[in-house]
């Protein structure tokens, strides 16, 4: 359901759904909940603009091995280096030397 709504509308769609999920994780890390970051715990947080039936079928779509594996794929490719420098999520580059002086003046 959620892949055809992302394919149709594009990032949009996907910018809403993770600023709700966002959201979410927020208000029970606010209530102090143990595992906030878990989709069982955030699973009754949701928006009241989502309907309940929308919010089911997109936290089940998000704890899916399907979406994980993408996830970690994704995390994984976005910090990789390329011919010498670390590419950064823009798909600009940043030479490892200008990231040893970027990281020193931070230190």
């Amino acid at each position: 359901m959620f892949q055809n709504l992302i394919s149709r509308y594009g990032s949009r769609l996907r910018d809403f759904w993770y600023e709700a999920q966002k959201k979410a994780k927020k208000t029970t890390r606010d209530k102090g909940l143990q595992g906030w970051n878990d989709v069982a715990v955030w699973r009754d947080f949701k928006l009241i603009y989502i309907p309940t039936d929308l919010w089911s079928h997109y936290l089940e779509h998000v704890s899916s091995e399907r979406f994980t594996q993408r996830s970690q794929s994704g995390v994984g490719n976005q910090n990789r280096p390329i011919q010498g420098s670390m590419t950064t999520h823009t798909g600009g580059s940043v030479s490892f030397a200008a990231l040893a002086k970027r990281m020193v003046r931070l230190i």
